[in-house]
């Protein structure tokens, strides 16, 4: 594992949500280095082109003002200032975006004393970091199709595409959570490498204990019981897919546990047998897993579905629970322990079965036992060493 080194992390996403694969990373590195996790900022402009997004922005705005926050003695974090318009609409704004952010994490890296770090990137439109930060190495952890999860336009799109393109080109190293993602990156920078996203098998394996209890708001919740967990991104939900399954199986209560980063449909909100529950704490998941019958992952068909390998699959087979899933290509190699659909009517009738006949006894064991060999610690093992041995060569050379 790495050790000793001051880490500037650039997230797509911010501290405080479900933790996803930039926390588990980072809360692991800071166990033995020192890191700055950098939050996602957004533009002013979406106060006008998003008034939905208004609270998420005053909150943003608070957090900016705070300045940084210590979370542990060797991990900060810390919100850049918001910008005026968002990047990917212009080359000009651009270039004025990154070497604004840029300035303001140099002046809390020093502030800080990060000395020659390495840069964990997350986001690479954030900055355009070569040589700017005298960094020992640039690392581009790529989990997601950026381009499709922060734009809907073909425009924008294009534009994200061809600035993450040059990030991938001048990056040291590159890391991917799919194989799609990895093929893509591949391509471009030939010092690209595939490690899946882990899970923290220690906390949602306390779903199958009698001691985990089930949380009094899921137990006001009629059984049986269909549900999400994770961050809910309109762009991304098959909201179709929830309210035919809700609509087919009226029987059925359908739970979502995770922040809306984008308000689902009114009318979603409006049926009767659809519970949102916000975020929780990342370790009481566990106590809302063990109340679910199935766990489904309803996401729209598109690139950020063919490029995304979602984690929770994982932290429901840890729950020993039976999984309905959107046909994710990364998914296709873990049938039939996970059911994959392409239409609202598959989707409708895979989740009735699962709940008819639920696993066999030997499919929750094979379940269980897969989601032990997907782990972060493991992830970190095995990125790490790969980063050491670029930096042996770097200093060599």
């Amino acid at each position: 594992m790495l050790t000793n080194e001051n880490i500037i992390c650039i997230s797509w996403i911010d501290w405080e949500p479900i933790p996803l694969v930039m926390h588990q990373m980072m809360t692991r590195l800071a166990k033995k280095n020192r890191v700055l996790f950098v939050n996602h900022t957004y533009p002013l402009s979406l106060f006008i082109t998003c008034p939905k997004m208004s609270e998420n922005l005053w909150q943003k705005l608070k957090k900016w003002r705070s300045g940084v926050k210590q979370v542990t003695n060797n991990l900060h974090t810390y919100t850049p200032p918001p910008l005026l318009m968002d990047c990917g609409y212009s080359g000009i704004n651009d270039q004025f975006n990154q070497a604004y952010i840029k300035n303001s994490i140099l002046k809390v890296a020093r502030k800080l004393k990060f000395k020659s770090p390495i840069l964990w990137i997350y986001n690479p439109y954030a900055i355009y970091p070569k040589g700017k930060f005298d960094e020992k190495l640039v690392c581009y952890d790529c989990n997601d199709d950026m381009a499709s999860l922060l734009s809907r336009f073909q425009y924008k799109k294009r534009n994200l595409r061809r600035i993450e393109e040059k990030f991938v080109k001048r990056a040291d190293i590159v890391f991917t959570t799919s194989q799609t993602l990895y093929q893509s990156k591949k391509n471009i920078n030939p010092n690209t490498y595939y490690f899946p996203s882990g899970i923290d098998v220690e906390v949602f394996s306390k779903a199958l204990s009698p001691f985990t209890k089930i949380p009094i708001e899921m137990q006001s919740i009629k059984k049986p019981i269909v549900g999400f967990i994770g961050g809910m991104v309109s762009s991304k939900m098959n909201w179709d897919w929830i309210e035919k399954l809700s609509r087919s199986l009226p029987y059925l209560s359908i739970t979502l546990v995770g922040p809306e980063t984008e308000p689902a449909p009114s009318k979603i909100k409006g049926l009767p047998n659809v519970y949102f529950l916000g975020a929780k704490p990342f370790h009481n998941l566990p106590e809302y897993l063990k109340a679910f019958d199935v766990g489904i992952i309803p996401y729209k068909e598109g690139e950020f579905l063919r490029n995304c390998f979602p984690t929770k699959i994982f932290e429901y087979f840890a729950a020993g629970k039976p999984v309905v899933s959107a046909d994710i290509p990364a998914l296709r190699g873990l049938q039939p322990l996970v059911r994959l659909c392409k239409a609202s009517d598959e989707f409708v009738a895979s989740v009735e079965s699962f709940i008819k006949k639920g696993y066999s006894n030997e499919q929750k064991t094979r379940c269980i036992d897969l989601s032990t060999k997907y782990t972060w610690d493991e992830r970190v093992k095995k990125t790490s060493a790969l980063i050491n041995d670029l930096l042996s060569k770097k200093s060599f050379l």
